[in-house]
């Protein structure tokens, strides 16, 4: 069995560790360990202590891109 040819696509990946549009190649495991950093706090403000409210952090561009390629938009689809 011959072996397959390694596409340049997948050559300028293992070289520059960068997908084309620019963002960091990721295994599934380090993928799913930076989606895992975003964060979704309860807020008080010193005013008002008795009333919280949910505040997500801003998505990076790669947790950004990772969602919209799963269909998920975080700040819709979590339980608040």
């Amino acid at each position: 069995m011959e072996k397959a040819e390694v596409s340049e696509s997948a050559k300028a990946k293992a070289d520059t560790k960068r997908t084309p549009d620019g963002l960091p190649v990721h295994s599934f495991t380090t993928l799913l360990s930076d989606l895992a950093t975003l964060t979704l706090n309860e807020v008080t403000l010193p005013g008002s202590p008795d009333h919280a409210f949910p505040l997500m952090a801003k998505p990076t561009e790669l947790q950004s891109r990772a969602f919209e390629l799963l269909d998920i938009d975080p700040a819709k689809d979590v339980a608040m």
